[in-house]
């Protein structure tokens, strides 16, 4: 995977009703994989927990004071996408986590 630059990150970030799902080619291997997490957390100016593996999936933990995201990578189904989880530590809703990652997106862009 060519290494990307934050606006390109950001470019390929979609944020969704419910999600933000990723646009960009699909990591090949679980090394692109975790790089590719590392350079979205970079860009959302966030924390990561340990990857989490399965046969063929990926999930991450993303945190920050505004943002508790799981990254998903599914290599069976071809997808990349964050999802919000629970409240973030400002007390932010999912909604509102969306809001803020869109925000945060659109300062790149």
């Amino acid at each position: 995977m060519q290494q990307l630059t934050p606006q390109q990150i950001a470019s390929f970030l979609q944020v969704e009703d419910t999600l933000v799902s990723w646009h960009g080619a699909m990591p090949a291997t679980q090394q692109a994989a975790v790089s590719l997490c590392h350079r979205i957390a970079q860009v959302l100016q966030t924390q990561t927990s340990e990857p989490d593996w399965g046969a063929d999936r990926m999930q991450v933990k993303l945190h920050n004071a505004q943002f508790e995201l799981l990254l998903n990578v599914e290599w069976l189904c071809e997808a990349v996408w964050l999802q919000p989880i629970g409240f973030s530590q400002s007390n932010l809703t999912p909604p509102q986590m969306l809001a803020a990652i869109e925000q945060r997106l659109s300062e790149l862009r």
